[in-house]
């Protein structure tokens, strides 16, 4: 797909006004719902994968700011970002130190206390950042979920299974009280399948 069909198939749904709030999900899962791979990284499942690849970049792109958990970032070799701002959540206040020096990203929280969405969402608001994507981690992201603050959920399905212990999009612990999300939009690329699932009432 190029960037302009991109750029339709993830465009916000109709009726959504272009100065509303809208959060969006973004994660590849395997077939059993593990988002990672060998290593303990997201990066051993998207490997190969060119729609995931193409999907996780144009969110960012859309994004004003990626929402992302100081442990998963600490995994996953975060960096400062290019195209939007980085916002990084911590309760230990571990953060590395090339994102806690950098003036294109935000660090909430450090008091040993967990950071609520809307506290994440307040301070977006009040810096004009309308396009949230949160990336993970599935600690971060289960919470935001059973709270309702999440919109969409933007999915790469990888078709292999991993087994074990590997962390879930939504862990096991994270009670929702019923089935939550209804697909809208399905699509195949090189045998991967990316959704858009959305999440609110």
């Amino acid at each position: 797909m190029s960037e302009a069909e991109l750029a339709r198939w993830y465009a916000p749904p109709d009726g959504v006004a272009d100065d509303a709030v809208w959060v969006r999900g973004s994660f590849i899962t395997t077939l059993d719902g593990r988002v990672t791979g060998p290593g303990g990284r997201s990066g051993g499942l998207n490997a190969g994968s060119e729609g995931d690849h193409a999907a996780f970049a144009h969110l960012r792109r859309w994004a004003d700011v990626v929402v992302v958990a100081a442990g998963t970032a600490r995994a996953e070799g975060y960096g400062p970002l290019q195209d939007c701002a980085l916002l990084v959540v911590t309760r230990s206040g571990d953060v590395p130190p090339q994102l806690r020096s950098d003036p294109g990203v935000l660090v909430l929280g450090g008091d040993g206390q967990d950071v609520p969405p809307d506290a994440v969402l307040e301070v977006c608001a009040r810096r004009g950042w309308r396009r949230v994507v949160v990336e993970g981690g599935p600690e971060l992201f289960g919470p935001w979920v059973a709270q309702g603050a999440v919109d969409e959920l933007c999915l790469t399905v990888r078709p292999v299974l991993t087994g074990g212990a590997g962390p879930l999009v939504v862990p096991a612990e994270v009670e929702l009280g019923g089935l939550v999300g209804e697909a809208s939009h399905l699509l195949e690329w090189g045998g991967d399948l990316l959704l858009r699932v959305r999440l609110d009432p």
